[in-house]
């Protein structure tokens, strides 16, 4: 199967929002699912239809049985793989990208096309980092998201899985602001 030969395991959903407390407060309260670790006023670039824009978002993550759940909040309408969902309808979150962590990006990239993806856009926490999203009209909306592997990741990962196994409902946020 191309996902678990090419792709490996799925580390990540990740869900779109349009405020990231009233998501949290969703999940926790009504799913049980917590603690919240994130950062707010994360500044990014995006990178859509070949052009570089400065954007600002907040990002909270959480684990459920060993996933990790991301909710992202675009505080700004810069053109961005998330402009979409701000842009049409009025859900308060959807799922926007099941995320994969692959040893080699460009490799990954390529077995996308070859199987009818398009890029749809990028995103870039640094100048040497870019998180890639692939789609196809057939996946009505939903990419998939390409991470490079990294072993620091990986360790915050299995950390926070493991707290979140055994969670108590204290201390159910943990973000930090830029």
């Amino acid at each position: 199967m191309f996902a678990d030969d090419i792709l490996g395991p799925v580390k990540q959903w990740g869900y779109l929002v349009r405020d990231l407390d009233e998501a949290m407060d969703c999940w926790i309260n009504q799913l049980g699912v917590g603690p919240w670790w994130g950062y707010r006023n994360v500044p990014a670039t995006a990178e859509c239809n070949g052009q570089q824009n400065p954007i600002l978002m907040s990002v909270g993550l959480a684990y459920h049985q060993g996933m990790q759940i991301e909710l992202i909040q675009q505080l700004d309408d810069a053109p961005s793989p998330y402009q979409y969902f701000y842009q049409r309808g009025t859900e308060a979150q959807v799922l926007q990208q099941v995320a994969y962590m692959v040893p080699d990006v460009e490799g990954a990239i390529a077995q996308c096309q070859q199987r009818g993806m398009h890029e749809v856009g990028r995103i870039l926490p640094s100048p040497e980092l870019a998180y890639v999203y692939m789609s196809s009209p057939a996946m009505a909306g939903l990419a998939i998201e390409l991470m490079p592997h990294d072993q620091n990741f990986l360790d915050d990962y299995a950390r926070c899985a493991a707290e979140a196994a055994t969670w108590d409902g204290s201390n159910p946020y943990r973000l930090i602001s830029f």
